[in-house]
């Protein structure tokens, strides 16, 4: 008997990232410093994008950073830069985390995805749609990462609208 494990999330992350960005390379900005995080940083590197770190225990950012290859940067406002195509936000809806207005208005055109599916509209998520631009709900995460759940386990094709209405219908979307 051997056994398998696998890791999901990377894959809730990687797909509609992938598909938001239709090809365009650059930098990523990784905010957060668990797990979720890794998965997002291996997304990322698999999507062929530059790592930068950013997450408030620096000794967390620094060890993604070991792990993945990247930049750690201390400071949003000053280290960011340009060149950032996606920011990929794992920190928990409770920390209220929003981008410095200098982050949106360097990096034109962002794809922002914030992990959280609870509640359906963070504040980076409104700050994002507020600077125009194109966002990730966890939500879409959240069924991404079932569907490939579902297939792997059963080696069946998963019906994908019955698990993005089934996240949907749980994520208070009409707040």
């Amino acid at each position: 008997m051997q056994l398998m494990g696998y890791n999901t999330d990377w894959i809730g992350i990687f797909n509609p990232v992938k598909e938001r960005l239709g090809g365009r390379k650059g930098k990523a900005l990784v905010c957060g410093g668990g797990g979720t995080a890794r998965a997002a940083a291996y997304a990322a590197k698999q999507l062929g994008l530059e790592l930068l770190f950013w997450n408030r225990t620096e000794k967390k950012a620094r060890a993604l950073a070991d792990s993945f290859g990247g930049k750690v940067v201390s400071g949003l406002d000053a280290d960011v830069g340009q060149g950032v195509v996606v920011v990929l936000s794992t920190l928990p809806a409770a920390a209220e985390f929003t981008l410095p207005e200098k982050v949106f208005d360097e990096n034109p055109g962002l794809v922002v995805l914030d992990v959280n599916y609870k509640p359906y509209w963070t504040k980076l998520l409104r700050q994002a749609v507020a600077n125009e631009c194109e966002i990730i709900r966890g939500s879409e995460m959240l069924w991404g990462q079932g569907i490939e759940q579902y297939e792997l386990w059963t080696g069946r094709t998963a019906p994908r609208s019955v698990f993005r209405d089934t996240v949907l219908d749980n994520c208070d979307v009409g707040e």
